[in-house]
């Protein structure tokens, strides 16, 4: 066990001992009381056969009282090992029989049908019990008052607390040898029930763990636990792998391509020949970069949809705005004019403002390369009823049978021309339900082009604000 873990069953016997040890100590304190009553009961039940035996020898002479002992009875009755016993026998008038000693009177006297009581006392200093009965001979009574000093009696209460306490250590120590060894049985066998399931789950790594018939219970939402766990690394794993696979698969032909024109240019003795391979392998990088730069969009959007919705917003009016500003010279170059159209105020949808910048920036990169023949893209943002952020140009566009197709990955219409990977509307298509939206393609206005929309599945709320149209100045071509 390293240093710093902490050990289950430890902690499960530390936190069941406490209780074990209470309820130990109350029951010998239960176990204490009621031996002590016992004892005490039987004790004063002596001294009471003890008063009826004397009651049973006193003798009338008319009025006079008299009481009867065989020799050496009084010495049996006044002394003993431990304790000393004191007697004392009067008339119902308070008149003296016998005794040997003057014990005290009960602090409540005997009621009318009482016969008889018992009570705690001090003679010469010494504590002492005392029974006191009283008893109906024909017309006269006896009052017997039998009594005893209490070391016997303490003697036996200390001896009965240690035995209660004694008792109690061993139940704690015997309840603690149990529990360690049941929390071990429980542990073992909530082991053995776990290397079943996984066992049960296959030797596929990364598969989940299978729950058998003598799973335990308890462990039922630690295994579900796991599962989702493994769910997650399976799915993280699936996305590397995918990952890895498409990098091999696009940029093994530039990387060959590359290498091909690094040694054309190494080897030629032209000096405008040289330059050409040297240009083509630096547009070849380009490539490689854009085709880099989309995987990695690509990997982060398919992260972002494997993992719980998060509470980002984006403003996809300010967006729009922005990026149709960053993108005004682009579309100068190619003689394409390029606007916005949507409100000024903010739109707020949720959605994670890089992947949704991302988002846009593909679908503005499509219709500035294959829609720049229409000489016309539109950006523009609807707030109500849905918002909706969405790229319009008057280009070539995409037939509506291949519409679900381009939606692929790596797939590319025939006769597609230019160097594109087949990447841009499958990132933006990952990146739209990763952010809850949907990607939808349709015609543009009047039939012509190609207008690709996101609708998001809510907004954050909008002012009403003016329509806003920027426009960028169309070329003079």
């Amino acid at each position: 066990m390293s240093k710093g873990t902490r050990s289950l069953r430890r902690a499960v016997l530390v936190r069941l001992l406490v209780p074990v040890a209470l309820v130990a100590l109350l029951a010998a304190a239960i176990a204490y009381v009621g031996a002590r009553h016992f004892s005490v009961a039987v004790l004063d039940q002596w001294l009471y056969d003890a008063a009826r035996s004397m009651a049973n020898r006193v003798r009338w002479d008319g009025a006079q009282a008299r009481l009867e002992l065989r020799p050496r009875t009084p010495n049996s009755v006044d002394t003993d090992v431990v304790d000393r016993y004191l007697y004392e026998i009067t008339t119902d008038h308070g008149v003296r029989v016998a005794g040997n000693a003057s014990l005290p009177s009960p602090p409540e006297p005997l009621g009318a049908h009482a016969t008889r009581n018992v009570y705690f006392g001090v003679v010469d200093e010494t504590p002492v019990r005392v029974l006191e009965l009283r008893v109906r001979h024909a017309d006269n009574g006896i009052v017997v008052k039998v009594g005893e000093s209490v070391q016997k009696r303490t003697m036996l209460a200390r001896q009965l607390l240690w035995l209660a306490l004694g008792v109690s250590v061993l139940i704690g120590v015997a309840a603690g040898a149990v529990i360690w060894y049941g929390i071990g049985q429980g542990i073992a066998a909530t082991g053995a029930a776990l290397r079943k399931a996984r066992l049960a789950g296959g030797r596929t790594p990364l598969a989940a763990l299978q729950l058998t018939p003598d799973t335990p219970v308890e462990v039922v939402p630690l295994v579900a636990q796991i599962n989702a766990l493994i769910e997650q690394l399976a799915a993280a794993h699936r996305l590397n792998e995918r990952f890895i696979i498409n990098a091999a698969h696009q940029l093994r032909t530039p990387v060959a391509t590359l290498r091909v024109q690094l040694e054309a240019a190494s080897r030629s003795q032209d000096g405008r020949r040289r330059l050409e391979h040297i240009t083509d392998a630096v547009q070849m990088l380009t490539h490689m970069s854009r085709v880099l730069h989309q995987l990695l969009t690509l990997a982060q959007a398919d992260e972002s949809a494997s993992r719980p919705a998060s509470d980002a917003r984006v403003d996809i009016a300010q967006l729009a705005r922005d990026e149709v500003a960053h993108r005004i010279d682009d579309a100068v170059a190619l003689g394409v004019d390029l606007g916005y159209d949507g409100p000024s105020l903010p739109v707020v949808v949720p959605g994670h403002p890089g992947l949704v910048r991302e988002a846009l920036a593909n679908l503005l990169d499509n219709a500035l390369r294959y829609g720049a023949a229409g000489g016309i893209v539109t950006v523009g943002v609807i707030a109500k009823p849905v918002a909706t952020l969405y790229v319009e140009d008057r280009g070539p566009g995409i037939p509506e049978d291949e519409r679900p197709r381009v939606l692929d990955r790596f797939y590319r219409m025939p006769g597609t021309s230019g160097n594109g990977c087949g990447l841009g509307l499958a990132i933006v298509d990952e990146i739209a339900r990763s952010s809850g939206a949907t990607l939808e393609l349709a015609s543009g206005a009047d039939g012509a082009g190609l207008r690709a929309i996101l609708r998001f599945s809510a907004a954050g709320g909008q002012r009403d604000a003016p329509h806003q149209n920027v426009t960028a100045l169309a070329p003079t071509v």
